[in-house]
């Protein structure tokens, strides 16, 4: 994979309805966020607690077997359009899916759907705590980056994602906020979503990293 960083291997500013967490080692979040030179392991994106809401035609079976680790790869293969590295302001960035590829194969297919759109925003601090408590880190120590996918909405046209920031070597959040993105064009279950994941990407880059900064007491 091609990035203008050097380090790769292959592989809460909105209060209202969005909410963001600091959580326990405030200060260890506050170095992230201090300097752009600290690494950080981009972990991919979980779909495990996503929820598929009024897509009556998507089979979710495939959706489990194909399309969540498919969109991964479409994000890692084309960074340049998905920069999550830009978006996180790191310099050195290292890639490791193998956790997330083999947690969203085990997904519930059968509870994916649903046809409540307040799952958009079911999950709340425990939940996000829960999941990064469990997660396998493999060797790696020291900052990971983690996508959450929340829901995603048909009807809607939007996907809810939580950016995480996690200390590894503690298996605990450091900072997870929720972010919405607005569904493009694009043909095919993949290619429609990842559109939605690109734009939330892109509202990390724009202004919602620098808010995130900020409220880690960072100038």
């Amino acid at each position: 994979m091609n990035n203008k960083f050097p380090a790769i291997l292959p592989g809460m500013a909105l209060l209202f309805f969005f909410p963001m967490y600091m959580m326990g080692q405030t200060e260890t979040a506050k170095i992230f966020f201090s300097s752009d030179t600290v690494p950080a392991i981009y972990l991919g994106i979980d779909f495990t607690r996503a929820k598929l809401i009024n897509d009556e035609k998507s089979d979710p079976k495939i959706i489990q077997s194909e399309q969540f680790n498919g969109i991964n790869d479409l994000i890692i293969h084309e960074n340049k359009k998905y920069d999550v590295q830009e978006a996180m302001h790191r310099k050195y960035w290292t890639v490791d899916r193998a956790e997330v590829e083999s947690r969203n194969l085990k997904t519930n297919f059968d509870s994916l759907k649903s046809s409540n759109e307040n799952d958009l925003y079911r999950l709340d601090k425990t939940d996000i705590d829960n999941l990064v408590s469990h997660f396998n880190y493999g060797n790696h120590t020291g900052y990971g980056v983690l996508l959450i996918v929340e829901g995603m909405s048909k009807t809607k046209k939007i996907i809810t994602i939580w950016f995480t920031i996690i200390d590894i070597n503690s298996k605990k959040v450091l900072f997870a906020s929720l972010v919405e993105g607005k569904l493009g064009s694009g043909f095919g279950f993949r290619n429609y979503w990842a559109s939605a994941i690109k734009n939330a990407i892109g509202e990390v880059k724009s202004d919602k990293y620098e808010a995130w900064k900020t409220s880690a007491g960072v100038k």
